[in-house]
């Protein structure tokens, strides 16, 4: 089945497109003109016929052109099945499109031109499956219900694509001139130009494999002998400094002698009894040259405020678990005055003035005093200094709640004396950074 030269003029008519509107005031009448006949060709199939659509909207690259084509595209299938009376199935085999993009464009025209048998179109053009009934619909079978409303125009009031002034865009002019080459008027054997063009693809795609194959080799050899000159560079570079026994004298060896094995020594009893005497001295000479309190560090770091005590009470009367168990018999006597527990809140921070207006409050809050006359908070070279009395029964919530203010670091110590009873020092250190 072939379209005819009266068949495109009969769509044209039923199409009733306003050439006015279309050729901008009729200036572009010619150039309309001169697209309608190169690309409605006379005796041209219906799959050639999409074929030129589908060529037109490759050329075109602005959207509202692209638009009108594919609009007048699915115009030309509402008018092969009101005029031609084809059936659903015809169509879709004459186009070679799915029988649901089918029934999709006829619906969507017949709603428009009969609102009123919406229910009506909807039940006779849904396909949902291959042998439905209504893939062999025709026009025709709707005759009675429709009439002949439908055949006599195909656009409507409201449709705007009727009326676009298609001929101002720029590539409309490339359009027309593509469409007017003689190539479109032969009937080309598609399949065979497939062929040859997926045989040029095929070999482009092994041309290119065997030239990556090829650069990848080099890059490869390049690598490897790069590589392997680098490696005998820094083999050159590299002094390894070895322990060097070839100027030992091989001919010494070691002998073992007893200096006392070849001597006789002679004593007498009472000689043995004075020698005991001095050994007797020297002994308790050297543990009276020991220190009764050697020195030991009894500074102590402190993960978190966790690690004090429970109970200060307690604490002041035991003795730590960071002193050593070691303390040699007369240490005992020591404990008494030093075990009391002194702790150093090390902080930094850029705002020391900001952390020293949080730290004032909890003093008041906690009954904490200062020590002599040193004011909480001075500023001093480097940062700011407190010298606190805090009650032992406050110290760790007062240290909780400082070292939740910044990051901070806990010393424990042992206090030297001087502290009021029933409280402990805390000195805290504020660096400005």
């Amino acid at each position: 089945m072939t379209l005819t030269k009266n068949d495109f003029e009969e769509f044209k008519n039923w199409l009733d497109l306003d050439i006015n509107s279309i050729a901008w005031e009729g200036r572009y009448a010619d150039s309309f003109t001169g697209f309608w006949d190169s690309f409605f060709k006379d005796q041209i199939e219906h799959l050639e016929l999409a074929e030129r659509f589908e060529y037109a909207k490759k050329i075109a690259k602005s959207g509202p052109l692209i638009s009108w084509l594919n609009w007048l595209f699915e115009k030309f299938i509402a008018f092969s099945f009101i005029n031609k009376n084809h059936s659903v199935r015809e169509i879709a085999f004459l186009f070679d499109l799915q029988e649901k993009y089918i029934s999709t464009v006829l619906r969507d025209h017949l709603i428009k031109v009969h609102p009123q048998f919406e229910d009506l179109i909807n039940e006779n053009f849904q396909i949902s499956n291959v042998s439905s009934k209504n893939l062999f619909l025709r026009f025709e079978d709707l005759l009675p219900v429709f009439g002949e409303d439908a055949r006599k125009k195909g656009t409507f009031e409201d449709d705007i694509l009727a009326h676009m002034e298609v001929t101002l865009y720029p590539d409309w002019a490339n359009l027309v001139k593509e469409l007017q080459k003689d190539i479109l008027s032969l009937k080309v054997d598609f399949e065979n130009l497939k062929k040859k063009a997926g045989y040029k693809k095929q070999l482009r795609f092994f041309q290119e494999v065997i030239i990556l194959l090829l650069i990848l080799s080099v890059v490869v050899f390049a690598l490897k002998n790069t590589n392997k000159w680098y490696e005998d560079y820094l083999v050159n570079k590299i002094t390894l400094f070895e322990p060097n026994f070839f100027w030992l004298d091989k001919s010494l060896s070691y002998q073992e002698q007893d200096l006392l094995a070849k001597q006789q020594i002679d004593l007498t009893n009472k000689e043995l009894d004075e020698l005991e005497k001095i050994e007797a001295q020297q002994v308790f000479a050297d543990e009276s040259l020991e220190s009764r309190y050697d020195p030991e560090s009894d500074v102590v770091v402190l993960d978190s405020v966790e690690d004090v005590p429970k109970s200060f009470g307690e604490a002041e009367t035991e003795q730590s678990e960071y002193e050593e168990n070691k303390k040699g018999g007369y240490r005992d006597s020591s404990y008494a005055s030093s075990n009391k527990k002194a702790y150093r809140i090390l902080m930094a921070s850029v705002e020391p003035s900001a952390i020293r207006t949080k730290i004032l409050p909890l003093m008041k809050r906690f009954g904490i005093a200062q020590v002599d006359n040193v004011r909480p908070g001075m500023q001093i070279p480097g940062g700011l200094y407190f010298n606190l009395q805090v009650p032992s029964k406050n110290l760790k919530d007062f240290m909780t709640k400082v070292t939740a203010i910044s990051e901070s670091t806990i010393f424990e110590s042992r206090s030297q004396g001087g502290d009021q009873p029933g409280k402990n020092r805390v000195f805290i250190w504020i660096k400005s950074i």
